[in-house]
């Protein structure tokens, strides 16, 4: 992803906007795990920064795909618009981003 500034051009790699979706992720209240969508994932023990994909569409938009279980007893609809927002917040803020979709997927309960 590249950013144009008054001074030149700032490249962001889709590694570093993982990061800071992760991150973001982490902060929020309900999440227990970030998991695996694949069975080979789970199988083999995938990094949690692995579970998250990033990528950037032809359009300038990035989208983000978060895959987590959740704490038993949260409201989940609850859970999920905080992770969108807090994501949102932090890849617009600290990585630059314009048109951010994210979506969250919730594979458990924990």
């Amino acid at each position: 992803m590249v950013i144009r500034l008054d001074y030149g051009e700032l490249e962001i790699s889709l590694k570093a906007l993982k990061k800071l979706a992760y991150i973001a992720t982490v902060q929020t209240y309900g999440p227990v795990n970030i998991s695996s969508d694949s069975f080979f994932g789970k199988l083999f023990g995938e990094k949690e920064e692995e579970r998250i994909k990033v990528e950037e569409l032809d359009t300038g938009k990035v989208l983000v795909d978060l895959y987590i279980e959740l704490e038993y007893g949260v409201k989940v609809s609850e859970v999920a618009k905080n992770i969108i927002e807090n994501v949102t917040h932090v890849l617009k803020t600290i990585g630059g981003c314009e048109d951010i979709e994210v979506n969250v997927h919730v594979t458990g309960i924990r």
